[in-house]
């Protein structure tokens, strides 16, 4: 915006009342010359109010701005207002650049910025209601876990409260925990007679989660090395699979069987009692992929 300086002015006049004076040659009378300074300063304090309003309406217009900009964090619950705010400030400007002969460039600009805030309300808009669908989305997951949590406790109860089970949560997947000295002798991979029982006791728990899939996973301690615990820990937990397939009746496409000999532990192994909680089989409830690749982004829902 365009203002006329006060001392330029003032050089202005007072060129201006000299060059008549000189070439007139016209001898101005004190009178004259303090009405004329009287004028000028009427003229200064004119322009000097002139610039000061246009400074406040400036100042209001950059406030208003700012304002503006920071609403739109508020995104959804005050779109309206913003816009309403907005089309304020399109009409002060408008007004301002009427006033100073240059409203068509003023008005663009604006209109522009006007474009721009309106694009940037849409895509907040829609990142907005992305991430309300996600949060909905991770909160149905959260939901279903717990579900499923309570579930197996109550139908566990009794192996839970016996001991030869545990219930657990680890990195938010659900994990049924037995120790391997319930299932197997030392260093062997057949099943004791008196862990089918159990097995099968676990199994009509298992069948009741119809769509979901369990992976059967063996641990063992350090004991023996790596040489003979990877071969161990698989083979075991493939004894248990089959067990269940055949003889406890379980769908073969709920499970899957994994070996991690002694590198997941539970508990530090340097004691005695710690390394009988890491020789374990672990019935891992498995996660929906198909749902967690959405939740993720990485796949689009249909």
């Amino acid at each position: 915006m365009r203002t006329i300086s006060t001392k330029h002015a003032l050089r202005v006049l007072l060129v201006s009342a000299l060059s008549l004076s000189v070439s007139g040659c016209i001898a101005i009378s004190k009178d004259a010359y303090d009405r004329d300074m009287s004028a000028m300063k009427g003229q200064q304090e004119l322009l000097e109010n002139q610039k000061n309003t246009l400074a406040k309406e400036l100042q209001q217009c950059r406030s208003k701005a700012k304002t503006q900009v920071e609403a739109l964090g508020r995104c959804r619950s005050q779109a309206d207002d913003l816009k309403a705010q907005l089309d304020e400030c399109r009409d002060k400007l408008k007004r301002i650049a009427k006033s100073c002969g240059r409203s068509g460039v003023l008005l663009s600009q604006c209109e522009q910025q006007l474009a721009i805030e309106r694009g940037r309300v849409s895509s907040l808009k829609a990142e907005n209601l992305r991430l309300k669908a996600r949060a909905e989305a991770i909160e149905a997951q959260l939901n279903a876990l717990k579900a499923s949590f309570i579930k197996l406790k109550e139908e566990l109860a009794g192996l839970l409260s016996s001991g030869k089970l545990r219930l657990v949560v680890k990195e938010g997947l659900l994990v049924i925990q037995m120790q391997s000295d319930v299932l197997f002798d030392t260093g062997r991979s057949n099943l004791k007679a008196q862990a089918k029982p159990v097995l099968r006791d676990l199994a009509r728990v298992l069948k009741g989660f119809e769509g979901r899939r369990f992976q059967v996973a063996g641990h063992t301690d350090p004991s023996g090395g790596g040489d003979i615990n990877w071969p161990l820990s698989t083979q075991r937990a493939l004894s248990v699979v089959n067990f269940l397939i055949k003889s406890a009746r379980m769908p073969a496409k709920m499970l899957s069987a994994g070996g991690y000999a002694s590198y997941l532990p539970t508990a530090p192994n340097t004691t005695e009692s710690n390394r009988a909680l890491n020789r374990r089989v672990e019935f891992v409830l498995m996660p929906d992929l198909g749902k967690l690749l959405e939740l993720s982004g990485l796949t689009e829902t249909p």
